[in-house]
């Protein structure tokens, strides 16, 4: 019993450093300054689409539907993107090949750690393996550590 519990403890101690070298890694090589501008700058685009697409839709037949104006905005919305998925593509590059050389070591050693639940997660059951365990514990550090060193996207 006490060596389950210490596996389970060294995987999520194993899981939160490995989720702080992400957020680390995001925050060093992403312009998270620039990332926040984008953003709100594709929400301000979609919502001028959005606009437009309505005003479209109302026009009556005689008139002319404004399709330019409507390409304008969706190539800038491809822009955008582009630029964005330029500055989060090698962050997660690195970190996925973190994440995955972890993924292969922590099956050789903690195959058997199980954590037994007192309550039941549906197609779960009661038990959580060590996959179950570093996918909880990443997602719960990952917000965790997002937000205290403002990274969130």
């Amino acid at each position: 019993m006490f060596f389950i519990v210490m596996e389970v403890l060294i995987i999520v101690l194993i899981t939160v450093s490995v989720t702080l070298l992400q957020t680390l890694i995001q925050k060093k090589l992403m312009d998270v300054n620039l990332v926040k501008t984008l953003k709100a700058e594709m929400k301000k685009t979609n919502q001028d689409i959005k606009n437009l697409s309505k005003e479209m839709k109302n026009t009556k037949e005689g008139e002319a539907p404004s399709t330019e104006k409507l390409n304008k905005l969706m190539s800038k919305t491809v822009d955008i993107q582009k630029k964005m998925m330029g500055q989060t593509m090698k962050p997660m590059m690195i970190s996925s090949l973190v994440v995955l050389v972890v993924l292969y070591i922590i099956p050789k050693f903690f195959s058997g750690a199980v954590l037994n639940l007192p309550f039941s997660i549906p197609f779960v059951g009661n038990q959580i393996g060590w996959l179950g365990i570093f996918i909880f514990t990443s997602i719960i550090s990952g917000l965790v550590f997002r937000k205290i060193f403002d990274v969130g996207m």
